[in-house]
């Protein structure tokens, strides 16, 4: 499927155009985002069968918070049990638990999208804090949740069904660092809900300190760090008609940081509701190399 990705946007591109019984467009529309270079739609027959839904977890932690590492152990013990279902993105917010240590710190994971996002989910005023889904399960005041109820809800969520498929592929040219993405939605029912896409890009194996209880490790492996969004920080609006059938093709386009290591990175994308819910359909990610 992947391949079969990349030649039809080969194709839109480089060399001829597919059939037009289908398509609507090419449309394009840049939707606000600098980054997009072509949004694509069509009406699929017979309709997608529904896929195994994916968990996202967004995680807000900081160098100088001393419970985070429990947080990152939790996480990394979620994803273990259960193999390519969890998907995790941790997110360093602008405050004093995330301030690096001078003389020490090798970097700064402080991010203003990061905090843009952590306001946007309504944080709890601690960290470590983490959305599942960015669902608000039933008796809970906010979206972001302890690190105590992480593994509950995740395995509650990996039961849910998703009404959205997501197919996700790349190409990046190591030369100048450009990433290109290939987003692909097919809605196997009907979706009253606005949508949002979020696609973003991760990296890990990263050595510099955190402190951990009492002690500032200065060899501490960071896992899954934000390092950008290719969409808009709060996603990008899905602007067509959500009906069964429906597919809408995306194609982004960004510049990576020359210091970040594209072996070590990931790109993450997810499909979610933003008016009246925020709550995540599905996710996906691949590596970028």
């Amino acid at each position: 499927m992947k391949t079969n990705l990349i030649i039809f946007w080969s194709l839109v591109f480089g060399l001829w155009s597919l059939p037009s019984c289908k398509e609507v467009g090419p449309d394009i529309n840049l939707h606000g985002n600098q980054n997009t270079v072509s949004d694509t739609t069509y009406i699929e027959s017979p309709v997608a069968t529904a896929e195994t839904k994916n968990v996202i977890i967004e995680e807000f932690t900081g160098v100088r918070c001393p419970n985070c590492p429990q947080g990152h152990v939790i996480i990394a013990n979620i994803k273990a049990t259960n193999p390519g279902r969890v998907i995790a993105v941790s997110l360093h917010p602008i405050n004093s638990l995330g301030k690096p240590y001078n003389g020490v710190s090798t970097q700064d994971f402080q991010n203003a999208k990061a905090q843009s996002l952590f306001d946007y989910l309504e944080p709890i005023g601690q960290e470590p804090a983490a959305g599942i889904d960015r669902k608000k399960f039933s008796g809970e005041a906010y979206i972001l949740l302890d690190k105590s109820l992480w593994s509950g809800y995740t395995i509650q969520q990996l039961t849910q069904a998703t009404p959205v498929n997501l197919i996700l592929d790349k190409s990046y040219d190591s030369t100048n660092h450009e990433l290109t993405v290939f987003a692909e939605l097919h809605y196997t029912q009907n979706v009253t809900e606005e949508n949002k896409l979020t696609i973003l890009v991760t990296e890990s194996d990263i050595i510099t300190a955190q402190l951990n209880g009492a002690v500032v490790d200065t060899f501490y492996n960071h896992k899954d760090v934000m390092r950008d969004f290719i969409s808009d920080t709060q996603g990008d609006l899905i602007t067509q008609t959500r009906e069964a059938g429906r597919v809408v093709r995306k194609v982004y386009k960004k510049v990576l940081d020359a210091a970040w290591k594209p072996e070590n990175m990931r790109i993450v994308a997810y499909l979610h509701e933003y008016q009246n819910t925020k709550m995540v359909y599905q996710g996906k990610e691949i590596d970028l190399q």
